[in-house]
């Protein structure tokens, strides 16, 4: 469908629908359909803008249409037959209208990504009320913001990765911990305001970014220990290598990286480790991780710290903003958490339900 050459038609009032191409179904409404009559809705408005003015703005709704339909031609049958329903061509309307006030791209991409998760809420839930919400106030954050709420998020989170995956995390996430370099206390106040969170005063909610990581990721944020270390273990623990328990080997060496001489923990933290034995039937060999656990010294906040930003410099902007009091008072709600995993979820590509914050 060509968006740039719609017929025109003569004294439409407002419940009528904008004539198009041949595709136009007035029978039943086709996602097309209710594309063309919200650029029709939308179009209306441009009467009262300057001639430079609706011309860029005609400009970024042909932008804002095309990208749309090339999103949702791959939708199901059953979704795109929601375009039917005035609550959803209500949603394509400010979709179009926010991206026509601020033509930027980033944010266009996100308010047709939450069009889309729109299109799969049920109606009168909180899931929908919250994307409604996420639409209204998406279009008034800026980068650096929408870039703290995805950081704050991550700090609430234990990724189930080894180190070299956390690692490849860290780099992803660097172009965001960027960002947060110039957030100040407007910014967070304004986060208040829209409704992405709320502050406790004299209740420090939030721990410092450094303390975070070293409860979720405490087997990661450990010193190495040695080869002759590992193996003194298992000296002392004869029933490891007896035929009848060699299958056990296996499960602890799993747990481990070595590196020449040096061994460090491969799996993110305690709880990991005791509910994987568990699941298998190995609590046996709890005591025998314990103790190996207890060899390998905890990092300190320094060297927490001194880990991130050696893997890109860039994660001291997030450990100092973790430190402003306006944060530590700082908790997110609903739509808040919903932006955020929003963000984060792009960067990690792997799905991150709500449901985890609200256990």
């Amino acid at each position: 469908m060509n968006f740039g050459n719609d017929q025109k038609t003569e004294n439409v009032n407002q419940s009528t629908i904008v004539q198009a191409k041949g595709d136009i179904n007035f029978n039943g409404i086709t996602a097309e359909t209710a594309m063309e009559i919200c650029k029709y809705v939308v179009k209306a408005e441009f009467a009262v803008y300057t001639q430079d003015a609706r011309v860029e703005a005609e400009k970024r709704l042909s932008d804002i249409s095309e990208k749309t339909i090339e999103r949702i031609t791959s939708l199901k049958e059953d979704l795109l037959y929601r375009f039917k329903e005035p609550a959803i061509q209500l949603v394509l309307n400010e979709t179009f209208k926010n991206y026509i006030v601020s033509g930027d791209e980033e944010l266009g991409e996100n308010l047709i990504d939450l069009l889309i998760e729109r299109l799969n809420a049920q109606e009168r839930t909180t899931e929908q009320s919250v994307i409604d919400e996420a639409r209204n106030i998406l279009p008034k954050l800026s980068s650096n913001t929408v870039s703290l709420l995805a950081i704050i998020v991550f700090s609430k989170l234990i990724f189930p990765y080894n180190r070299k995956q956390y690692d490849d995390l860290l780099l992803k996430l660097a172009p965001l911990t960027e960002k947060l370099k110039n957030i100040n206390s407007l910014d967070i106040a304004h986060l208040k305001q829209v409704g992405c969170g709320y502050g406790i005063s004299a209740f420090h909610v939030t721990e410092s970014l450094e303390k975070h990581l070293l409860s979720d990721y405490d087997l990661f944020f450990r010193r190495n220990i040695s080869l002759d270390e590992l193996n003194d273990v298992f000296q002392k623990n004869p029933q490891l290598i007896n035929s009848s328990q060699l299958a056990n080997i296996p499960y602890i060496m799993g747990m481990f990286t070595i590196e020449g001489q040096c061994v460090s923990f491969n799996v993110t933290n305690t709880k990991t480790v005791t509910e994987a034995f568990h699941q298998v039937n190995k609590d046996q060999l709890i005591p025998l991780f314990e103790k190996l656990k207890n060899k390998a010294t905890p990092f300190t906040e320094d060297e927490v710290r001194n880990y991130h930003v050696q893997k890109d410099a860039r994660w001291q902007y997030a450990f100092d903003v973790f430190k402003k009091d306006q944060i530590t008072t700082f908790q997110l709600n609903p739509v808040g958490v919903y932006i955020g995993i929003r963000q984060l979820t792009k960067i990690c590509e792997m799905s991150i339900p709500m449901s985890l914050f609200y256990v």
